[in-house]
């Protein structure tokens, strides 16, 4: 019915144009073989392709930001060897050996990338290596891990695939406290870390590491200075996989139950003290006030002022609690001051006499408004400094102390007991001329703690000075010495740079 009437001849002839159609729209002919293989590589070569290429990317990146923040540490090929490296102490890692400290491998095996992206972020503690996860994104780390394993021909014929195995923590409770104090006597660890942790070995002076340096040994009591970290995993990743290239070897052959117990022991040794939880790197506020500004430590003006504690890290110490020290700020418009406080049982002044160790602070200053453009340490060529140094000259105050005013104490040619200095990188320090020295400053001791402030006009006719301008940023880093523990020169404690907002 219908459709099935159809006549003969029309049915013929849509079915020549069907065919028709069909031909001129069919893919020219190829053989199976050669389709497979074309269609083979194409879904290997694409993504492989971009594979690389967003490796290289981020090879490249990671050049970049090793030469803004790594190069000045451990060199150009990542041997240790940075401009900086003759002042640090630990010296600065040789990467191009590819030995590393701090691994979740076996003992001589290669770390991991999250391994060297844990290290890279955390920093490593009683060193002068910062905590570069606490200023730099997460992508940036990632790119810097890709861009030091080239440093080394190690990462390019080995795969490091085995984690050292942690397994359960037992409790902590005086029986696993007991078990681990008779294995720390048995594996001898006190002979380089003394009998209860103290750093008094007797061969804590004697050791040396895989390039010939002389290898620290760290004060189990003071947790801050675990380099890979004092949790409980933290120290049991450390004993089974030990520290490469340093005389602490591993403990892998002990049993898992037996090295946890030694874990619970040096816990309980260690020293109860809050370590500062600071970021790396924050913002002080300059306040402006009408009152005048006086350089008097006490001043009431300070009363109520905001401060920022910020964070130091010592280059060449191997003990010490990390140092704090409080700043605060404040302008005028015509004036600008900072006071700064940190904590000094004992003070060292210039006393009449030799004494070469006091104790002293220091700003320093870039015109700079963010961090990753200037090095942070004594700046750079054509990226000069400028820093206030104040030393404890006898001068200063010292409450409960006999004053002594030795006025050839510290320098016969500085009447004030601050000095403005310059400096574009290592080795090209330079005090500016008696003309130029524009920074007044007063310091005072009491209850243990120092207080210093630094006071000089916002704008200078000085080509060598800081110029504060209004609503603008600029860079500041502070600098620490100890007399009491012979610090000098650059045996000191630093600061990453801070942002200095002027409102």
């Amino acid at each position: 019915v219908g459709y099935l009437t159809l006549p003969i001849e029309k049915f013929y002839g849509s079915l020549l144009l069907i065919g028709l159609i069909l031909f001129q729209y069919s893919p020219p002919p190829v053989y199976a073989d050669e389709s497979k293989t074309i269609e083979r590589l194409i879904e290997l070569t694409e993504p492989r392709g971009r594979a690389v290429q967003e490796k290289i990317a981020r090879i490249n990146a990671g050049e970049k930001a090793y030469m803004q923040f790594c190069v000045h540490c451990h060199g150009l090929q990542g041997q240790g060897d940075g401009r900086a490296s003759a002042y640090l102490r630990p010296f600065p890692r040789d990467l191009s050996l590819g030995i590393f400290k701090f691994r979740s491998t076996p003992s001589n095996a290669l770390p991991r990338n999250e391994d060297l992206q844990r290290t890279i972020k955390q920093g490593v503690p009683g060193t002068a290596m910062p905590a570069w996860g606490e200023v730099l994104a997460e992508e940036t780390l990632i790119s810097l891990v890709e861009y030091i394993k080239y440093f080394s021909s190690r990462f390019q014929i080995e795969t490091p695939d085995f984690i050292m195995p942690i397994g359960l923590e037992p409790p902590y409770e005086k029986r696993s406290i007991e078990k681990g104090r008779i294995l720390y006597k048995e594996l001898r660890c006190g002979r380089c870390h003394g009998e209860k942790g103290q750093r008094s070995g007797r061969l804590e002076n004697k050791l040396t590491d895989a390039w010939g340096d002389p290898s620290v040994v760290y004060d189990l009591k003071q947790p801050w200075l675990y380099k890979a970290g004092y949790s409980s995993e933290e120290i049991y990743h450390t004993l089974v996989t030990g520290m490469d290239g340093t005389p602490m070897s591993a403990y892998d052959y002990v049993p898992a139950g037996d090295l946890w117990h030694l874990v619970h022991f040096l816990q309980s040794q260690q020293k109860n003290e809050e370590t500062p939880s600071l970021r790396m790197s924050q913002k002080i506020v300059s306040n402006s006030t009408s009152k005048k500004i006086g350089i008097s430590p006490e001043d009431i003006v300070w009363k109520g002022i905001e401060s920022v504690s910020i964070k130091l890290r010592a280059l060449q110490s191997a003990s010490g609690h990390p140092s704090v020290v409080k700043v605060q700020s404040l302008h005028n418009f015509e004036q600008i001051a900072f006071r700064l406080q940190w904590k000094d049982e004992t003070p060292e002044t210039a006393k009449p006499g030799a004494n070469f160790y006091m104790d002293a602070v220091a700003l320093q200053f870039s015109s700079l408004s963010k961090f990753d453009l200037i090095y942070y340490g004594m700046g750079e060529r054509q990226k000069p400094v400028n820093i206030w140094h104040w030393k404890a000259d006898s001068f200063q105050i010292v409450e409960g102390q006999p004053q002594f005013h030795n006025k050839f104490a510290v320098n016969p040619f500085s009447e004030k007991s601050v000095e403005e200095m310059n400096a574009s990188g290592f080795g090209t320090l330079t005090i500016q001329s008696l003309e130029d020295q524009q920074v007044v400053g007063k310091g005072r001791w009491k209850n243990g703690k120092w207080t210093v402030v630094f006071l000089r006009n916002l704008k200078t006719e000085s080509p060598f000075d800081i110029q504060f301008l209004e609503s603008a940023n600029a860079l500041v880093a502070f600098a620490l010495w100890d007399g009491q523990k012979k610090e000098k020169n650059a045996n000191k404690r630093v600061s990453f740079w801070q942002q200095l907002l002027i409102p």
